[in-house]
């Protein structure tokens, strides 16, 4: 049994959905602990599993700013129209209990 055979039976351990579910949850925690990076055999364990860097691949969401202040502002509407109604409510309340 290698390295990689080991992991590989562990992630099978962790994804195995008869196993108890603390055993599933060990066998990830041990998965996590070697494949982190903050591992310090980080680049040994990435030797020994063949794993290449994983390409990062920033996307710029120009629509991100002007959809996030549309959120809000929708959000303000419905906060002032609900304080409308809730003053509404009260007033008609007010009437109703007024005599006169």
């Amino acid at each position: 049994m290698n390295y990689e055979t080991a992991m590989t039976q562990t992630a099978n351990l962790a994804m195995d959905k008869n196993e108890p579910g603390y055993v599933r949850v060990r066998a990830l925690v041990a998965l996590v602990r070697e494949l982190s990076p903050l591992n310090e055999r980080h680049l040994e364990v990435k030797r020994e599993l063949n794993i290449d860097e994983a390409q990062v691949i920033v996307q710029i969401d120009h629509g991100a700013e002007n959809r996030a202040y549309m959120k809000g502002v929708e959000a303000g509407l419905a906060l002032a129209a609900q304080e409308v109604e809730t003053q509404a409510e009260e007033e008609l309340a007010k009437e109703e209990d007024d005599p006169l």
